[in-house]
Order: C-alpha cells, then structure tokens, then sequence
C-alpha cells in the first residue's frame, strides 16, 4: 500500500472517539526490520506486546528476535511457529535455556491477535518467570513449559541485533504486525494494553507508561508529507513497474545503488526524463534505459527490470530530491537553460547545451547562490566535476567519480556564481563542449533543511560538525588527498555509531565502515574515528548534509527513545498498512481451499498463485443491505492456456475443477473469466444461470490490467469495471467510469452475502485489493482513493456510496451475542438452591449435560416452568425433577436433582435468552404460547396438537431454519425440522444417529408459522425454533472433503458453540463450544442422541473469527463427499472480534 496523504491512512475516526490503530506493517518473504542496542537494558524483566494478523497457517512467524552471532550461538525468540504454537525460546548452542509452547493452536489468519510476553526472572515461582497472554487472558495450557532460571540474563535487551520478522537464519514472517511495544525493566499484564469491549473482543488501548531506556513503540506509521529530501530502501523483484514507494514527494533526482551487489550508482532525473540515466561512479555518456527507471511517481517512483536497480533477491537503497514542480526555460544567462528549481530547499536541475566559449553563464533558478555545482556532460565520456566555494582554493574542482584531492586552474574553476547565474570561466570540454548536451545540479545551503560546508579534521573522535538540524544524508569527501567519497545515511542504518557506508566514487557494495563512521545528532554530525578518509589531523574536508522532514516512517521508535529499526530485505512504504485490529480488511483466507490443488498466498493472503483446479474465498462476505467495491490485478498477461476467473460467490457456492459452476444451496456467484483475446462474464445462482454469459471479444486484459467489481447488496446489482471503464449487460463498455440503476451488468438474489473468489484454468497470478492495498503488492503505482466513508486505499475511486470490504463498513450488529446466548460450567455438590452464575441473562431454556458420568442430557426452558424436564438422547415423555429450580438474572438454581448436580461431577450448561414469559400466538391453525426474541433468531413454542397436522406461529417474523420439536406426554423422539440440508423439507431425530429423511408431511416453516404433526388430541408439544442472525447464529450445511484439511465453514461471526451430525450417514449428533475447549483445537465433545460422559480423542474443528474448520478425517464430521447439517452460535460478531 502506499497512500498519498494523511487522511488517507488514519481512514475515519473511531466512534466514540475509540483508540485507533492507524496501519499495520506487512511482512512476507524475506521482509524484516533489525536494531541493535547501543547497551543493554534490563536483561531479566521485559514485556513485548504486539497485535498479528497471520499469513498462512503452518509456517513461522517470527515476531522478535535476539542473536548473538560470536560463536556462541546464544538465541531468545518469540514466534507463532510451524506446529502454529505461540512460542518463547532461548536456546545457548542448540541447547534449550528455556521454552514454552502454548496447547492453544493459533489457526486464524481472519483477524487479529494480541499477544503478549511478560518476561521476569527475578521471581521465586518458576511459572511466574514468563507469562504469556493471546487476546488478554494468561495461557495456562502448554505443550512444552520449561522455565528460565531465577535472576539470570537472557538474550533479549543485549547489545546484540535484535529482529522483528525475522530470526537469525533465514525464517521470515508471514504476518501483519501492529503496535509493537518493548517495555524495558516492567512485566506487564495486557491491561497496559487493551480492554473488553461491548461484544466481549479484546480490543487495543493506547500504552500510556514508561519505556525504560531500550523501550520502543513502533506503531508503523508513515508520513507522506516528507519535503525536500528522502531515503528508501527496497527489494529488487526483476519484473517491470516495480513500484517503490515512500519518498513522501514526487521525486526530480533518483540516485539509486545497489547495497550488497557491485552494481554501478544509477543517477535519474526528471529534467532529462525518467529512461536517462548517468552513473556517478563512470564517466559513461548519458543512457537510455527502456528497463531502468520508467516513471516519476506521485510518492515515488517505478522500476523496470534492470539489474542495476531491480534484481531479484537485491537489496537497494534510493535517495531522493524534490527539485521543484515543473521545468522551465530560463535565460538568464547567455546560454539559455532548461531548469526545475525549488527554490524553497536550494536545489535545482540545470540542463544546457555548451558553446565552447569561455565566460559563459547559465541561469540556476535558486535565487541564491549555490554552494556546490555538479556537472556532467550527457553526450560524451567524461568526468563529473563538483566545485563550490569550499573545495579548496579558489579555482579548484573535484570529480565525483575519482578519488583525486581538489585541485585546478583558473580555466577549470566555476567563478562567479551570484544568486541567478554560474559563470562557466575560460573554456573547457568538461562544462561547456560545443553542442554537446550538459546536466547540472545546483545545492544551496538552507536553514533547517541543507548544510554544505567544509571543517577540518583533528585526529581525534569526537570532532562534531554542527549543521543546524539532524542529518538523515551525509556525503564527505577529503579535499586535501585522494580518497573516496563516502555517504552515510539514518534509513540504512538509523543507529549510533553509523557504519553503512557507500561511495559515490565506486560500484563496491555496502561496507561496515566502523572506521569512518559518524554519529547523526540533532544538530550535526560527530566524527567517531580518526581515519584519514574523514578526520586526519590538519586535513581538510567538504560535505552535503540533508535533513529528512518527515516526523515518522515505518521504521521509527516513536516512544521518545528513538530507537529507531532499520528496514532490511524487501520491505519497503507499499508493505505499510491499513489493514489494522481496528479496521480489519478482506483478505484469501488460507484455510478456505475448495478443491485439492492448493493456492499459494503470500503478500498477506492478498496475492494468489494459482494452479488449474484450485479456487480461494475471501474472509468477509457483504452483509445483506451493504455495497460494496473491489478490485483485481493481474500482474502478468492472460492466455488461452493460463485463464483466470475473478468475481464474487456465496462463502456456500463450489466451483468444480473444468471452471464450470455447481451451486451450493443459496449460492450465487458473478465474475469473469479472462482467456486469450477475449473473455466471459457470466452469473450462476443455485446452480442456474439467471441470463445468458456474456462474451466479450477482442478485449484483451494486459498485465496490469485491473478488473472492478461493486456489489449492492440491497438489490443484488453487480457492475464489473476492466480499467475503471464499466461493462453493461449488452457486453459493451459505457465510456464512462460512473454507475447507474441500468448499467448494471447482473442481478442476483437481493440480499445475496457475495465475497471475493479466485480460480484458474491452467496457472495465474494475481492480487486482490478489497481497499487496502492500491499498489497491489508494489505491481502499481498507488493512487490512494477512499471509500464514501474515508477509509481505504483504492486504485480507482470507488463508486459514490460503495465502501471497502473491512470491518469498519460492516452493519453493526443488531445482537450482543453473550446477552442471548452463553455456556457456562460447574461443578455439581447436590446441595438445594446452588445458584449457577455467569450466564449473563436471565436464560429461557438451559440444556445441560454431566461430562464427568454417563447421565442423560436434561433440558428445562420458561415455557415449560421449572422442574419441567426432558432429555435429549431419550424418547421419553416429561418428567418433574428438581434440576432447575429457578431462572435467575444472573443465570439459574438448581435444585438436588443427581442428574444436574451429581457432587464433584464437571457439568456444562447451554444457555438462550428467548422473550421470557410467554404470550398467545394465533397465527397458525393452532394456537402457541410463544416466548420469542426475535432480534437474537430463537423462540420457545408451547402447543397442543388438534389431532391434524397444522400450522404454529413462532413469533420470529422470520422463517426458522432449524425446529427440535418434541412431544410432552408422549414417548417419542425428538423432531428435527430444516430445509439448509438440500432446500427441501428434510428432518432427522436428535435422540438417535439416524440420517435425514424427506419430510412425509406439513411443509417448510414460513416467517410466522411452522408445520406440526397431527398427533392425538390433547398431545401438548414443545419446539425450538431457530433463524439465522447475522453475526449471532447460522443454520447450514457443509460437505466432507475427507482430509484433516477438511472444509472451512463461514459463519460470519467468532464461534462460541456448534451442534452438528451427518446427514446421510448413521452417525451422532455432537456439541462443541468454547468453554470445555477455550482454544483450538476443539475436541471437548457431548452426543445429544448418547448419555455418553465428555470424550476428548482425536482433534475435530478449530473455532476462528468467522466460523470453523474441521481438522479430521472421522466419518461422523468429514467424510469424502458426506453432507453434514449444523447450527452455530456466536461469541462475538465478525466485526468486533479477534482471531481466535
């Protein structure tokens, strides 16, 4: 991402003026950030604290690390590794010092976690040492847990590197991290930190304490309002349009050097235009380079694939001037000059065509005069002389490209210089050849900003050189002999002592210059050592400093401490962000894989390698009322053996491995599929095409090419863009990039909750920006649109009224889920009137089950009235048991009934707050007593059978997808109605393994009624009905894939509890939720139609922020092409949760 000014970052505000994290930082491949303390801090008590969000799941993510590289191979880590454990470690030469490795499983690449290290030697309990929290609550469940020992020193907050994505090897990240704090000297709880919100999510807080002295806050911000001068560094990637981005300004001069490859110095400007390029280390003519630089970009600039300056693999680092806003003939002098002038900062571009004559001037545009003039002939071999009034004597020169000391004549001297003019003197082929083309670049020393002077060196460190502000760019050059030119700079290496060193003067690559280097301070620089290069005793020396103006970067320590990171690998401004745990975007989702060949995701789930056959889904869905935009790139061209298709589907929808469409029930999907010369649009819903596809010939979708979609999903409207130019049904382009209630391309079911979807036929890449990334993966130049809510980073702008895919646009929830739903375990004493707390609510229907024993499952509901008991796994009729005596505000009393409170047994109970006391319900042929709660999807419905099958009101104002209906005072089974299994009227029985059968009778339930079964008169009946809720339940179904990479299931909330069973097989019912396994993987399971205690074998389902994934191989939850129905309740919505 890289976005074009300050709004466009911090996107809108929270409400209620909330704490918001502005940007995340994204790490992938070979990305990482590196400091190392200038001394140690307190080695014995530290915190870090970070949030994450996870690339894919089964790979490191290192999330600090701490190395000493002596030989003694002395390592401290934390990381979420491969087994997918939060981990901390310390291992001395492969030996473990200490490590602890969670239970909990963190398989959720959807959202965001908080994870904290509270890090503290000095106390007596072991288990005190190393305290770790994932979201806010301590981890107390470990795999491995071996403790340091008391009072010792570690590897953390040693004078050692230390790394943030990552280790000492070659592991890297494959995360997004935000709010990094290191606390130096405190071991902190999360409450530093976070707090519960409304929906019980752990959400950030601003840390308002202490550092200490190697503390650092890196909240990864960028400042894109950066004036004057700029450092980036990057990665090379050896493809064209290799963005980088960052320079805060639309650059004039590029100078750009490879760091670890002897490649030449590359010198752009914008005068002689963006394929010219000089190299200030040669005396080579001017160059056009088709693959060298291609564009001066708004905030930065745009690569081709030149080694020089975009090798796969390098890295390189650019320095940057804003030389002012436009060039302009200038004829001040007696050659006429072609000059971009900033005169703000003193630095100007001079381009002129020598005369051959001596005394010659040319017009510089600074208004001031220069200080230092560089000169290089374009159109011949030759040096670049650099002179200024403080190299040497008075007619005395160097060149930039040798090592020579300053010397000359008067004939080789620039005399003269005034506020307009530079005066070339007596004639040389140097500056002035006839007719030959010549590039200048004038630098005048500014107050704040620039210094160009002279000092002497003392032989001695210590020697400081005061330039009035802190340097971020220091050039030095001995004028007195001949030695190199060197250049040091704060993005390279933003620490004291600065070693980094390159020279203009040479293509060798970076070296650790320990003996020449300086310390940048904030008013000048100090000579650190006394090499003849910089600081020889008596001798005398130039330099060009440069302050950077921006307030912060990336890599910046904003504590106040300035421990500020260096920014290594192929990090560069496009990894930056908006993408935050406040503000969580749309991205692939990795455990979603439809079909056996993988997808293979990096840049943040957000760029998709693809082979024939595999497809991915996105995280979010709409919600049923929302628009939205997005868009597609495809880096490389299409063909007609390498087809893409991009579009929006139903989370429910299967596309088969050919690229035709098999509907899943309610599913819909809209794309295109790309191919050759020309393309398809087309539309399935149900597995039928709602209108013909659409063909569109001759239209060839380029690489770079971008594919927009917006989706309404109020009408169910989709429009399709390629290249910000809209398609109409008709399958021609509108000309225009505006939408209207016509033009849209196709209509699916209104309400239709679309996500973004991916697959090929034969192999593609591609990259996806649902509005947090506009220069998608640095394949773009960015162009920073937002949203009609402010928030984003789009390409193109997004249609009025149409939003990013991200929490932020996401409805707020009409249901706060533990006010209507929650689990809650005890331990049984049987002692009368044993209040059960921690329900939150005054529960309407309690089902609860014995886990230590084999006991019947019992259920009491309001209805009904206390003492009133029926058993799930069993067919008999109601019973009169002092299980629950009283339904209480808090939760429920039981009474000394064994079956619910057995002494020293572990019990759960599963809790719904319907509408409390019941009321008479007239809609159907027979009259109910209804207590409903419509807004949370549930109703508890008393009724007395007419001796005919008939209709009864629910009270939901919504048809339910899922009814348990069971007689009263007869001996019979428990009924289970729905329609989400094949979308007819199906039902199965709860009290046995039996597999669903077609419905004989009545028919599917409608928003006021449902069918019930004409038993004999007088047979009372109760029913509880349930409707899906956003962000609060789901009734659905899914299919086995016979894999422990099993099916993921979207829900659109964090799970809290499931109530599962195959449908065509003889398999059990299962409860799973969040209290008996409070972290993945989940395996705690109850069976509704069994009596059978708790069984905790075998891995099943993790639980993640918007659904589940099963995780076995079992028949009863996944077997190959077996269908399975479930119901789903949530913790917390999607929009105010965290990963789990």
């Amino acid at each position: 991402m890289s976005v074009l000014n300050e709004n466009t970052i911090i996107g809108a505000s929270g409400a209620g003026g909330e704490y918001e994290i502005k940007q995340s930082l994204r790490f992938d491949s070979d990305a990482y950030l590196e400091w190392t303390p200038a001394a140690a801090g307190n080695r014995k008590t530290w915190t870090y604290s970070c949030w994450v969000k996870l690339g894919n799941i089964g790979v490191t993510s290192i999330l600090f690390d701490a190395y000493r590289g002596d030989g003694s191979a002395v390592r401290g880590a934390i990381n979420v590794n491969t087994e997918n454990e939060f981990e901390v470690v310390c291992v001395d030469n492969s030996s473990v010092v200490y490590r602890l490795k969670t239970s909990a499983l963190l398989r959720d690449s959807s959202a965001w976690y908080h994870l904290l290290v509270a890090f503290d030697t000095t106390q007596s309990t072991s288990s005190n040492r190393v305290k770790m929290y994932i979201n806010g609550t301590r981890v107390t469940s470990f795999g491995t847990e071996v403790y340091p020992n008391q009072n010792t020193e570690y590897q953390f907050n040693n004078t050692d590197p230390h790394r943030i994505g990552r280790n000492h090897g070659t592991t890297y990240s494959d995360a997004y991290l935000a709010e990094v704090n290191f606390i130096d000297g405190q071991a902190l709880t999360p409450d530093s930190f976070g707090e519960t919100g409304d929906y019980g999510e752990w959400k950030p807080t601003k840390y308002a304490g202490a550092y200490g002295t190697n503390g650092f806050y890196l909240p990864f911000e960028q400042d894109y309002s950066v004036e004057g001068f700029s450092t980036v560094t990057y990665e090379g990637n050896s493809s064209s349009n290799h963005y980088i981005g960052g320079t805060g300004f639309s650059p004039d001069v590029v100078w750009i050097k490879g760091r670890i490859s002897g490649y030449n110095h590359q010198f752009y400007d914008s005068v002689r235009g963006a394929t010219k390029v000089l190299e200030t280390d040669s005396t080579n003519v001017d160059e056009t380079r088709t693959d060298g630089l291609l564009s001066f970009d708004t905030d930065g600039f745009s690569l081709g694939s030149q080694i020089r300056s975009n090798y796969a693999g390098q890295t390189y680092v650019a320095w940057n001037w804003d030389m002012g806003g436009t060039t302009a003939s200038n004829t001040n002098g007696s050659i006429t000059s072609s000059v971009r002038a900033n005169t703000t900062y003193g630095q100007s571009i001079v381009s002129y065509t020598g005369n051959g004559n001596s005394n010659v001037s040319i017009g510089h545009g600074l208004g001031q005069i220069p200080d230092i003039v560089i000169i290089k002939p374009r159109g011949r071999d030759d040096n670049w002389v650099v002179s200024g009034q403080y190299i040497g004597a008075e007619h005395d020169y160097m060149y930039l490209n040798a090592t020579g000391a300053a010397g000359g004549a008067a004939n080789t001297r620039i005399p003269n210089a005034d506020a307009n003019n530079i005066n070339l003197g007596t004639f040389w082929n140097n500056i002035n050849t006839s007719g030959i083309a010549h590039i200048a670049y004038c630098f005048s020393s500014v107050t704040g900003y620039s210094k160009i002077g002279s000092y002497s060196g003392t032989g001695s460190s210590g020697n400081a050189i005061t330039t009035g502000f802190a340097p971020a760019f220091v050039m030095i050059k001995r004028t007195d002999s001949a030695l190199s030119w060197f250049i040091h700079d704060n993005v390279r290496d933003p620490s004291n002592p600065n070693t980094a060193i390159l020279k203009p003067n040479s293509d060798s690559v970076e070296f650790n210059g320990t003996a020449v280097s300086v310390d940048f301070l904030s008013t000048g620089f100090q000579l650190k050592n006394t090499d003849a290069s910089f600081n020889a005793s008596g001798g005398t020396y130039i330099y060009m400093a440069f302050a950077d103006t921006r307030e912060y970067a990336y890599w910046y320590d904003q504590s106040g401490n300035n421990n500020d990171w260096t920014s290594e690998g192929g990090l560069t401004e496009s990894d930056v962000m908006v993408d935050s745990p406040t503000n969580n975007f749309c991205t692939f989702n990795p455990i979603d894989q439809r079909q056996a060949a993988p997808i293979t995701y990096s840049e943040g789930n957000l760029k998709f390698t693809l082979v024939s056959g595999s497809q991915g889904r996105g995280t979010i869905p709409s919600t049923v009322d929302s628009k939205f935009y997005l868009e597609f790139c495809t880096p490389s061209d299409v063909s007609n053996t390498n087809v893409m298709h991009v579009g929006l589907a139903s989370t429910s929808i299967n596309i088969n491995a050919s690229g035709s469409f098999a509907g899943g029930t309610g599913g819909a999907c809209v794309g295109t599929y790309f191919g050759g010369n020309d393309y398809f649009v087309f539309a399935v819903e149900n597995g039928v095409e709602p209108a013909g596809s659409i063909n569109v010939p001759d239209t060839k979708i380029a690489a770079g090419g971008i594919v927009g979609f917006a989706y309404d999903a109020s009408t169910g409207k989709v429009w399709m863009s390629i290249n910000n130019s809209w398609l109409k049904a008709d399958g021609q382009f509108d000309g225009s990039n505006a939408l209207s209630s016509s033009n849209y391309l196709y209509q699916v079911s209104a309400g239709s909750q679309l996500t973004p979807i991916t697959m090929p036929v034969g192999n593609f890449v591609g990259v996806l920006n649902c509005g947090q990334d506009s220069s998608f993966a640095g394949n773009k130049t960015p162009q920073g649109n937002q949203d009609s809510n402010g928030i984003g980073d789009f390409y193109y702008a997004p249609p009025a009224g149409f939003l990013s895919l991200s929490t932020k646009s996401l409805d707020t929830p009409t249901v706060i889920p533990s006010e209507n739903f929650n689990t809650v375990l005890y331990t049984g004493n049987q002692a009368a009137n044993v209040a059960v707390t921690g329900v939150g609510f005054q529960p309407d229907l309690v089902w609860g089950k014995n886990r230590s024993s084999a006991s019947n499952h019992w259920l009491f509901d309001s209805v009904r009235g206390i003492n009133k008991m029926l058993q799930a796994d069993q067919t008999n009729a109601e019973e009169t048991q002092s299980g629950v005596r009283a339904f209480n505000s808090f939760g429920f009393t039981l009474g000394t009934w064994i079956g619910s409170t057995k002494t020293n047994d572990s019990y759960v109970a599963w809790n719904w707050k319907a509408g409390g006391s019941a009321s008479s319900n007239t809609n159907g042929s027979i009259t109910s007593s209804v207590s409903a709660n419509p807004s949370a999807g549930f109703s508890v419905v008393s009724h007395t059978s007419t001796g005919a099958t008939g209709t009864v009101g629910h009270g939901l104002g919504v048809a339910p997808k899922l009814i348990i209906e069971k007689t009263r005072n007869l001996v019979e089974g428990w009924l289970v109605q729905t329609s989400v299994i094949d979308g007819t009227h199906d039902y199965l029985w709860l009290n046995t393994t039996a597999a669903k059968s077609n419905m004989p009778w009545g028919s599917l339930p409608t928003s006021t009624v449902f069918s019930s079964y004409g038993h004999t008169v007088g047979t009372t009946k109760i029913a509880y009905c349930f409707a899906d809720v956003d962000g609060y339940s789901k009734v659905g179904s899914y299919t086995g894939n016979g894999s422990t990479d099993g099916p993921f299931v979207h829900c659109g909330f964090k799970v809290a509890m499931i109530i599962q069973k195959r449908t065509d097989g003889a398999d059990s019912w299962h409860i799973l939720d969040n209290k008996r396994s409070p972290s993945n993987v989940v395996d705690d399971r109850l069976y509704p139609n069994s009596s059978s205690a708790e069984s905790t074998s075998g891995d099943r389902v993790d639980f993640t922020s918007n659904g589940f994934k099963v995780r076995t191989t079992n028949g009863d939850f996944n077997a190959s092409g077996g269908t399975y129905i479930f119901i789903a309740f949530a913790e917390s919505p999607f929009k105010h949760t965290n990963a789990r």
